[in-house]
């Protein structure tokens, strides 16, 4: 009799998406294995929330011939350590949910909630192997997450919230931020920080190309600048080179606060994973250069595919299944 490794269910509760997949853990730190994926929409509030992560869950475990030991769920927002959601932007119907709960409830399973950045974080630790012990996973999208782990664990904080660098103030004349601050490193940083430095190209005049793809200021996005790197058209690389540099500027202070080995660069903006090394790189060398001096930093870009969120939670509901 063959015996298979131990099979978990990680959930990543998306703004658009709830995807769940059936995960095998090989022991001593093996890479994990997806048996079994469910993609089901996501709904805010929180009654059609909780219903799509039962679906979807219920789904797997009706196809496996077993049980799984644990079930961890991801999601965008802050958990706090007895695992409330206090914070959810893509789902505030949960917000004050007790997620981990109801779902041990109605699966009989050890549960675990946390950030979504936080399971990225898990997943590149265990993807990188046993040779990476501290890490900072940096998710860039329409805003910044993160997540830090430290001495082979992650970090957490006092409330739960820690490893979550978005909302560091660079400028404090900035742009003002959804969170009620200005300049903080997501407003430059980010896909929605990418698309304020095309508009400002565009209104100086410094990019006709973005403008006749967007058709008009308003309409400018991210994707207009890097729908033409392909080419490497110049307008969009001086802006996508800029939107760089201030990614490098976040990451030098990551490194100066936390002195990773390594730091994993994913989001929607890590699919151009080379220039944006590249850049990355450039950046740290000549205007960050105590960061990454007497250290051997690794700057990893890596998209980690869209399961990475939900394999990260699996690993942390093996996790708690283990202690």
């Amino acid at each position: 009799m063959t015996l298979t490794a131990p099979r978990y269910i990680g959930v990543d509760v998306g703004g658009t998406k709830t995807l769940s997949v059936l995960v095998e853990l090989p022991p001593h730190g093996g890479k994990p294995v997806v048996i079994d994926r469910e993609l089901l929409p996501s709904h805010g509030r929180s009654d059609e929330a909780i219903r799509m992560i039962v679906q979807s869950v219920s789904a797997l475990i009706e196809r496996d011939a077993t049980v799984p030991a644990a079930i961890g769920v991801g999601l965008a927002g802050f958990v706090d350590r007895r695992g409330i959601v206090r914070s959810a932007p893509n789902t505030p119907g949960l917000i004050g949910v007790d997620v981990a709960g109801e779902l041990g409830l109605r699966f009989d399973l050890p549960t675990l909630v946390d950030n979504d950045a936080n399971c990225a974080a898990v997943a590149a630790h265990r993807s990188i192997g046993r040779d990476c012990e501290s890490l900072v996973a940096v998710t860039i999208g329409t805003g910044i997450g993160g997540g830090v782990v430290l001495d082979g664990r992650l970090l957490r904080g006092a409330n739960g919230f820690a490893g979550e660098p978005g909302h560091m103030v660079i400028d404090p004349d900035g742009p003002e931020c959804p969170c009620g601050q200005r300049g903080c490193w997501e407003t430059f940083a980010s896909g929605t920080g990418l698309a304020r430095l095309a508009r400002l190209a565009v209104e100086r005049g410094d990019a006709p190309s973005v403008l006749e793809l967007a058709g008009s200021v308003a309409a400018v996005r991210g994707e207009h600048v890097t729908g033409l790197l392909e080419a490497r058209e110049p307008a969009a690389m001086a802006i996508f080179s800029e939107w760089a540099g201030y990614v490098a500027l976040g990451i030098a202070n990551l490194i100066e606060l936390l002195d990773p080995e390594a730091v994993v660069i994913g989001g929607g903006l890590s699919t151009h994973g080379e220039l944006l090394e590249h850049l990355i790189g450039v950046e740290l060398e000549q205007r960050f250069a105590t960061a990454v001096r007497d250290r051997n930093v690794r700057i990893l870009v890596s998209a980690g595919g869209p399961e990475a969120g939900a394999i990260g939670a699996a690993i942390l509901g093996a996790h708690r299944h283990s202690t």
